[in-house]
């Protein structure tokens, strides 16, 4: 598939949004090699914004700066208007507003989908949590397999659990790491819709990193190119894994 022209999607953040995420300069190597180079992303509420690149772009280890899972080189990084290159307290108090997926968001295969959010919820220090729990399992649309074992799900089932567990707390920023991977058509459209509503109905700001872009491009606010880890024009990133 080839990605040739973005013209309909807006480039330049909302002024009026409050901005959840921004992070300027950031620069990370490792060893003699370059991960990424002076790069700024901001995420507001509301916005549905998707990181694009090929794979070994630098996108996994933006996000994992932007999560504060690790530290850059250089540069800023700040959540919620506290900084996660702070004090520990300050990172802790800034990860509160993030709920994060990793490309492969862990889940024991033996517990059923609610048994695995309840304790989720109890390791977040969520109050309330069966309401918690029913809330997030209705947004990710898992409601009905609640009682099932998440090893008899299918993929597109289980990024879903991995959806509702991230939604859990509330956050103010939602960041997922490559969740379509391995889902059919159909499980893709399904879970940009789920995106897609979760950042403009409910207001939260969402980060999405993925090199299946399609479905995604439709829905985002903004698209932000990476390129050997640097910010990149769109059409530098050509092909994309259907």
């Amino acid at each position: 598939m080839q990605v040739t022209s973005l013209h309909a999607i807006r480039q330049v953040a909302p002024c009026h949004a409050a901005r959840v995420l921004q992070l300027a300069g950031i620069t990370k190597s490792f060893g003699a090699r370059a991960a990424l180079s002076g790069v700024a992303l901001e995420v507001a509420a509301g916005e549905l914004v998707v990181l694009a690149g090929r794979n070994g772009a630098g996108k996994t280890t933006l996000l994992r700066i932007a999560t504060g899972f690790l530290d850059p080189d250089a540069g800023s990084v700040t959540l919620d208007g506290i900084s996660l290159l702070g004090s520990p307290r300050d990172r802790a108090r800034a990860q509160r507003a993030l709920g994060y997926m990793p490309e492969t968001a862990p889940a024991p295969p033996e517990l059923s989908v609610r048994a695995h959010l309840v304790l989720r919820a109890h390791l977040k220090r969520v109050r309330e949590v069966r309401a918690a729990v029913d809330r997030v399992m209705a947004a990710a649309a898992i409601a009905s397999e609640a009682d099932r074992r998440i090893g008899a799900l299918s993929k597109g089932y289980r990024q879903r659990v991995g959806l509702a567990d991230a939604l859990l707390g509330d956050p103010r920023l939602l960041v997922l790491d490559e969740p379509l991977s391995g889902l059919d058509p159909i499980q893709m459209r399904e879970l940009c819709d789920q995106l897609d509503r979760i950042a403009k109905t409910d207001g939260r700001a969402v980060l999405v990193s993925s090199h299946v872009l399609d479905d995604l491009l439709r829905r985002a606010t903004r698209t932000i190119a990476l390129h050997e880890g640097k910010l990149a024009d769109i059409s530098v990133v050509t092909e994309v894994a259907t």
